[in-house]
């Protein structure tokens, strides 16, 4: 599952994110692009990809950048400055992405929570495939959710953004097939790391309910995540295109919606 060329990491900044742009680093990719809201995390995440370079006596690099998903110019002019200088991109990664702090029923919502999923999520995903679609000359993965899969009580809004992204990737995937593009999700349950921490620092009587759920008895690791975007990213998963990988060490089977009951 060697990755090669020009590869460009949405939310690379931390968690999920950081880990996809080390192993992408580490299968071969010769220029990685770093994207995060938080510049300062996306250029440690640079800075190690570059120190594993140095160890190789590679001329590969990795680069940090500064990034709202959420802004329409900072994503076309990140991607257009991306193929300036590095004159392609083969692989696009989005990550990026928010949780959910707490539950709040529909019938109470308000029209600021739905809208910031929704800005987060489907918007930003639309946005960075809108700009990388013509110029990309390789595939592009887009991280969902088991989310995107069903539903949960209480996070109607994460819910919501989560499902129109996996429409999102399945209609592009179709409109370019025929330009050799290949557009596919993965869909993580409860993943190890910063974002699953504060939901359980804001809601920590959902934490043992929610460990009781998972089959496996444990939280995915990102490197589990990560392998699972690699795969799609590479010529080993040439013939998959529009599909949404779950990767949930088979949580969805049994679900029984324990952590978000009434």
């Amino acid at each position: 599952m060697d990755i090669d060329g020009v590869v460009l990491v949405f939310g690379a900044g931390s968690g999920i994110g950081r880990q996809v742009a080390l192993t992408l680093a580490s299968r071969g990719a010769s220029t990685l692009v770093c994207a995060d809201l938080n510049l300062q995390n996306a250029q440690q995440t640079a800075d190690s990809i570059d120190s594993s370079y140095a160890e190789q006596s590679s001329n590969k690099r990795a680069t940090g950048m500064q990034i709202d998903v959420r802004k329409e110019d900072e994503v076309e002019n990140l991607v257009h400055g991306v193929k300036s200088q590095y004159g392609r991109i083969d692989v696009c990664v989005n990550t990026a992405g928010v949780g959910a702090l707490r539950q709040t029923p529909i019938s109470s919502m308000t029209l600021d929570e739905y809208r910031d999923m929704d800005e987060v999520h489907n918007i930003g995903s639309f946005l960075i495939m809108r700009a990388v679609l013509k110029v990309i000359r390789g595939s592009i993965v887009i991280l969902t959710s088991l989310a995107s899969e069903g539903a949960f009580l209480g996070v109607g809004n994460y819910i919501a953004a989560k499902h129109a992204v996996k429409g999102l990737v399945q209609t592009a995937a179709i409109e370019n097939a025929r330009k050799g593009i290949r557009i596919n999700a993965v869909a993580p349950s409860y993943v190890s790391g910063p974002m699953i921490n504060k939901f359980f620092d804001e809601a920590p009587e959902a934490k043992k309910a929610m460990l009781g759920d998972l089959a496996m008895d444990r939280l995915a690791e990102p490197e589990e995540v990560a392998d699972a975007v690699v795969f799609l990213a590479s010529s080993a998963a040439s013939y998959i295109n529009g599909h949404t990988l779950v990767v949930d060490g088979g949580t969805s089977l049994q679900l029984a919606n324990q952590p978000f009951s009434g």
